[in-house]
């Protein structure tokens, strides 16, 4: 398949900069269940293109669609009951199938079919699902990065508590990356004030970002009395 060029403005007029681009494929007629999903899986800093709500009104919506499958980081089948009788999920799962992206089946009533079958499939509620897809692309370097960034940007001590439920399906991280999460934390006082980073309340929110951070790194680390995360000397 011929690579498709999609302009600069053309991509930024669909995805969100610094986010992890994620094609959710539906059908129409769960399109209100679809943009609740998306509207949770930009919490964890993915953006999600869903056809029938963000094909812009002045653009030929193919197009449109065509652009976002061309320029997606991944690509999400919410497989309900009536997925493949629609003219274009097939379509939008052959356009990802051609282009290599992750790909992620999630069984809402029916079971990965043809060439999906062979990729990760999720057994999940409509309310499990954007937790449950997302602790599968956050084993994405470019999704870890727009989580850190996430965090950076977290407005309140539920949000940073949302985001901490992430910590334990990551499995490693650069030291780089350990460098910008401590420096997200340090930085974002809704952080400091959230349990499930802080730590303060293991039984309920987790153990805390130290503890991840020590299990990820050779170096150590502790909260200091001021709130914020150092390196121990």
């Amino acid at each position: 398949m011929a690579r498709r060029v999609v302009s600069k403005e053309a991509a930024a007029r669909i995805w969100p900069d610094d986010t992890y681009r994620v094609f959710l494929s539906h059908r129409t007629d769960v399109r209100s269940e679809t943009f609740k999903v998306k509207r949770e899986l930009k919490k964890y800093g993915a953006a999600c293109f869903v056809a029938h709500t963000d094909v812009h009104p002045t653009r030929r919506w193919r197009d449109e669609i065509q652009n976002a499958l061309a320029t997606m980081d991944a690509f999400v089948a919410l497989l309900t009951e009536d997925f493949h009788e629609s003219s274009w999920t097939d379509q939008e799962v052959g356009y990802a199938l051609a282009r290599g992206v992750p790909m992620i089946a999630v069984k809402l009533g029916s079971d990965p079919y043809g060439f999906i079958d062979e990729f990760q499939a999720l057994s999940c509620t409509w309310n499990d699902a954007p937790l449950q897809i997302v602790k599968l692309l956050i084993r994405n370097p470019r999704m870890l990065d727009a989580y850190i960034a996430a965090l950076g940007e977290c407005s309140s001590y539920d949000g940073g508590n949302l985001l901490a439920g992430l910590l334990a399906g990551i499995e490693k991280l650069s030291e780089s990356r350990i460098d910008a999460l401590v420096a997200a934390y340090n930085s974002n006082g809704q952080l400091k004030g959230a349990y499930g980073l802080n730590g303060s309340k293991p039984g309920y929110y987790g153990p805390g970002l130290v503890h991840y951070l020590n299990e990820w790194s050779n170096r150590e680390f502790k909260y200091t009395p001021h709130d914020n995360i150092r390196e121990q000397s």
